[in-house]
């Protein structure tokens, strides 16, 4: 019997949140439950008890691309990792990238129910966001992980900006980087406080979803019973 392989987020936050919902479907591995108390994250291949699935853990936002590309039947992804990954088509040639799977089978898991992305800055450029609200003769600058969310966002609000793609520490950007606002993930609210920030708007929640792949859907009986048992335990 070909073996379901499911794709985990491996960040000490996630995992065990993301493995209990298998676990609650009786797909448990005992060995990735001592994995998880260990929280040492050496080994990244653990096999279900009952041998019908694989579990890998991986970052998050490497999570869509395993599920697009079959090397994951299904897993499960955070908002901004499987939406900017889907819409880097907009920005790339590679147009059929996210087009293999589907997100829309389980709700939000709520997994992160207190993150959110939000457009956040120096007090003093506050006046300037608003005043970009307004008129799109003026150009905001962005700094940002998420440079496709973050430019589909303010296109539907039609302010005109320029983004700049970073890869971490986005507070200290409008203190060093020369920029108007950061937009980015905020859960507690208090790395922006400690740099001096303030939010000048909410712009979305984080979900947390079941990605699965269509071809795994189309091909693979046992993905079929895998989302009956997981349809009981997630209300």
């Amino acid at each position: 019997m070909r073996k379901i392989i499911i794709a985990l987020p491996k960040g000490r936050r996630l995992l065990s949140r993301a493995y209990s919902i298998f676990k609650k479907a009786k797909y448990t591995s005992q060995s990735l439950e001592k994995e998880i108390e260990l929280r040492e994250r050496k080994q990244l291949e653990f096999e279900c008890d009952n041998g019908e699935a694989t579990f890998l853990l991986i970052r998050v936002a490497d999570v869509p691309q395993y599920v697009d590309k079959n090397w994951a039947d299904i897993g499960i992804s955070t908002f901004d990792g499987y939406r900017e990954y889907e819409l880097e088509n907009t920005t790339s040639q590679r147009s059929m990238r996210g087009d293999n799977f589907v997100t829309n089978i389980f709700a939000d898991l709520k997994l992160c129910e207190k993150s959110r992305f939000c457009v956040a800055g120096e007090p003093k450029r506050l006046e300037f966001y608003e005043q970009c609200k307004q008129n799109d003769d003026k150009i905001l600058t962005i700094a940002t992980q998420h440079p496709n969310i973050a430019a589909k966002y303010f296109l539907q609000k039609n302010m005109v900006v320029d983004i700049i793609t970073i890869t971490g520490s986005s507070e200290i950007m409008p203190k060093y980087g020369e920029v108007d606002a950061i937009f980015d993930i905020v859960e507690s609210g208090r790395a922006l406080e400690e740099n001096g920030l303030i939010i000048f708007e909410e712009a979305m929640l984080i979900k947390t979803k079941i990605l699965v792949s269509k071809a795994a859907l189309k091909y693979d009986e046992n993905i079929s019973k895998m989302i009956g048992r997981l349809e009981n335990v997630i209300k």
